[in-house]
């Protein structure tokens, strides 16, 4: 479960401690240690690596900071602002992610993968035209509208850092990968085949040949949902939005689904908590299925809650 460790009191005295996120993400010895916690204390049956959907972004040289969320100095608008990016090697620039990745690799039993994690090339689009969050990322979307040789200039050049930022992942340890669209929800299906599904696939493709799996996580996104089983990875990981009996339907059960409990149902009763993630058990039972959120855990979610969750889905699968 993505995020599942800002929950934790241990985290959150880390937090308070070190103020900084940034610290946090940057500092390999506490990004491993945070990344540890979720197992050790919730019993999950996998890590996610501790760090941001935009940490490689930094590493084009864009001033980052967190008020809270991340906020870039100069955001890019320009094609003079692209040409003053920088042409990042992952392994010396991002170098205390992969740092983590092979702490956290050396302390995990045998049998919990770790999971490595990187943007989609459109949804760190949005987040770089912008400069900060905002609702329906307005800026990127005005781009590829006014300017899409622009705009497809710009995702070339993100599709080449996510693709050389995971594969260093995996080269540092990461079992398999997870590649995050949150913004990909804002395209119609004629807007995603042209400015997400190339740019998607090619990451997928510059993977093929390592052995680990890719997870690709298309949020609010099931206006393209027929389009996501062509982006090339071996597992697709759905929101809280779509019904995973319909998304099998559509796939024919060939496809490995992830997911997809509303993750505001933790905040419901123990029964009620039991019910909802019963009921996707059931429809996952005899096909490809990861139980999981539909999203990241939500800061305020009761420990309690998530702990009972991953015994329901534990008792489950011994039945």
């Amino acid at each position: 479960m993505r995020q599942a460790g800002r929950i934790l009191k241990p985290y959150r005295e880390l937090r308070q401690r070190h103020g900084s996120l940034l610290k946090l993400f940057q500092t390999p010895e506490l990004a491993a240690e945070i990344t540890l916690m979720p197992v050790d204390m919730l019993g999950v049956d996998a890590a996610i690596l501790f760090t941001d959907l935009v940490t490689p972004l930094e590493a084009l040289g864009c001033e980052l900071t967190y008020a809270p969320g991340p906020v870039f100095a100069r955001p890019i608008r320009s094609a003079s602002d692209i040409d003053g990016l920088r042409n990042p090697v992952p392994e010396d620039d991002l170098a205390y992610v992969l740092e983590a990745a092979r702490l956290v690799r050396n302390a995990l039993p045998p049998a919990v993968p770790l999971i490595g994690y990187a943007g989609g090339p459109f949804t760190l689009a949005t987040w770089l035209v912008e400069g900060s969050h905002a609702k329906d990322f307005p800026a990127f979307r005005r781009m590829i509208h006014s300017d899409p040789a622009l705009a497809h200039r710009l995702l070339d050049l993100l599709t080449d850092l996510a693709s050389r930022f995971l594969h260093a992942q995996i080269a540092a340890g990461a079992h398999a990968v997870q590649i995050f669209d949150t913004s990909i929800g804002l395209l119609s299906p004629a807007q995603f085949n042209e400015f997400a599904l190339p740019y998607v696939r090619r990451v997928c493709r510059s993977l093929a040949a390592l052995d680990a799996p890719v997870i690709y996580f298309p949020l609010a996104g099931a206006q393209n949902l027929s389009s996501f089983g062509r982006v090339g990875a071996q597992v697709l990981s759905l929101d809280w939005r779509i019904d995973l009996d319909a998304a099998y339907g559509l796939f024919k059960d060939t496809m490995p689904l992830q997911g997809n409990l509303d993750p505001c149902a933790l905040y419901g009763s123990e029964a009620s908590i039991a019910k909802a993630a019963q009921h996707i058990l059931k429809q996952g039972r005899g096909r490809p299925h990861i139980f999981n959120l539909g999203h990241g855990v939500y800061p305020d979610t009761p420990y309690e809650k998530v702990k009972l969750l991953v015994d329901v889905v534990h008792q489950f699968a011994q039945t």
